[in-house]
């Protein structure tokens, strides 16, 4: 069987439309941009900028450039990147709450303290 170039062509024109069709299919990240916008208010609400200010400000970052990429409508990288932005809020979410229980812990270390010096002075009158 012989081929023709025109055969040859077609068949690398037909297979070229193929690729840029599964490339441009990815679909615009609605929900990953929406999950990764509330998990970083979250975080804000949380005080992490208190407590975890380094993983905020990165989540804030990641968050900007996938907003960026979804008006260039590289769906793909704002994907990525908003996947990245809500994961980074999550942790600094949850070393907000850390810091915050850890802090708790210590007043109420504190006041246990402050309690048993009361009792003592009282028993020794």
């Amino acid at each position: 069987m012989k081929v023709s170039f025109k055969d040859l062509l077609l068949a690398l024109l037909f297979t070229t439309v193929i690729l840029f069709a599964g490339c441009s299919s990815v679909p615009k990240p609605v929900v990953e941009m929406a999950g990764a916008k509330a998990q970083v208010e979250t975080a804000v609400t949380n005080e992490a900028g208190k407590f975890a200010a380094v993983e905020l400000d990165r989540a804030k970052s990641k968050l900007k450039r996938a907003e960026r990429a979804l008006v260039e409508k590289d769906y793909l990288t704002a994907k990525q990147l908003a996947d990245e932005a809500r994961s980074d809020a999550r942790l600094a979410t949850a070393k907000a709450s850390a810091a915050r229980a850890k802090q708790s812990a210590q007043e109420m270390k504190g006041t246990v303290q402050s309690m048993e010096r009361e009792i003592e002075r009282v028993q020794n009158r």
